[in-house]
């Protein structure tokens, strides 16, 4: 399997910066990423509409530019986390997680014997029809696959610090949205609570010697994190940016017309 770069990163206490696609699936945008300098991005199905057939083109693009591929599921059951690792998938994102229990079940679904039970299907985009023997190739995935799990409500806050040990783990990557909901702040960011649960996944995952992480809405929001601990960084969606560039276009242009009409120049 080819190397995780972040993966790498991450363990070696750097800092990574990716994005996530909603909507566009031309693998087109992975060119775009691999310009704008992003290291990763992930497909999300838990909210969006990416069939299988375009998390394997996306994934096939990403290996390509060396921009890594990783898939947020649905729901974390086997049979869907074991699929979108079949089409190529260099980690999962799981969303919700609630206990160690299944965190323990996700690392399950995602390891090959010995640390875990997946089955055997490796394809072609898996290993670049490059098959170096079965034993070979699952240790090479138990190495580089990654294991996101997302802090979405308190039952996991509660448990965050046994949920960050759970051996196979990589990072954790708070939801602010479901996470603030389920504090009672719903999408009050700057509140004191939502920062002090930050502040405790982030111990959490420092303790652990893992990732802590987050995906946000912009860079503002983005370096305030990074400022505070986080170093699995996504920063907004494909329909998001394409929608926050094209609207600073807009208003750079209303502004200027007024400038133009306060001064009487054409």
């Amino acid at each position: 399997m080819q190397t995780n770069t972040i993966k790498q990163k991450l363990k070696a206490g750097g800092r990574v910066l990716g994005t996530c696609i909603t909507d566009y699936t031309s693998p087109e945008i992975v060119t775009i990423f691999k310009a704008a300098g992003l290291e990763f991005f992930f497909i999300d199905t838990e909210h969006s509409v990416p069939s299988y057939r375009d998390i394997q083109t996306l994934v096939r693009a990403g290996r390509g530019a060396g921009v890594i591929p990783l898939v947020r599921v649905t729901q974390s059951e086997y049979f869907l986390i074991a699929r979108l690792l079949d089409v190529g998938a260099m980690g999962i994102i799981a969303p919700r997680t609630a206990s160690v229990e299944e965190a323990r079940r996700i690392v399950t679904s995602m390891k090959f014997t010995p640390e875990g039970n997946r089955g055997y299907g490796l394809r072609g985009i898996v290993n670049d029809y490059q098959y170096a023997g079965a034993r070979a190739e699952m240790d090479s995935a138990n190495r580089e696959t990654m294991v996101i799990l997302q802090v979405e409500n308190t039952e996991c806050l509660d448990a965050v610090f046994d949920i960050a040990a759970t051996p196979g783990v990589d990072a954790l990557m708070i939801g602010p949205f479901d996470l603030s909901i389920s504090l009672g702040i719903p999408g009050q960011f700057d509140d004191p609570i939502f920062w002090k649960a930050f502040g405790r996944v982030v111990e959490a995952c420092h303790k652990a010697g893992i990732a802590p992480g987050i995906h946000v809405g912009n860079a503002t929001q983005l370096k305030k994190a990074a400022g505070r601990g986080a170093r699995f960084l996504v920063c907004g969606s494909d329909a998001s940016v394409l929608l926050a560039g094209y609207r600073s276009i807009v208003e750079e242009m209303a502004q200027d017309a007024s400038v133009a009409t306060k001064t009487g120049y054409m």
